[in-house]
């Protein structure tokens, strides 16, 4: 079981911050299957933000994110 991450939301995002930079990473070392398991984590931290606390610049990153790894994915293909 992992150790859970503090309630507070600033340091939550701040979490998913380090995950999305970690999929560039990733990515550059053509470890497409870890970006996708930062992306995954990163996107699961992110969604379980209190309502009211979400973020459109780590929203924007996110997404960003998600179309890089499925641009190489589609390319792989």
């Amino acid at each position: 079981m992992p150790f859970p991450l503090p309630e507070d939301p600033a340091y939550r995002k701040l979490v998913v911050t380090f995950w999305l930079d970690d999929i560039d990473d990733r990515l550059k070392i053509n470890a497409v299957p870890d970006a996708e398991k930062s992306w995954k984590i990163a996107n699961d931290i992110y969604l379980s933000l209190p309502p009211g606390e979400g973020d459109p610049e780590i929203e924007d990153w996110l997404f960003n994110q998600r179309g890089k790894i499925d641009q190489i994915t589609t390319l792989n293909q």
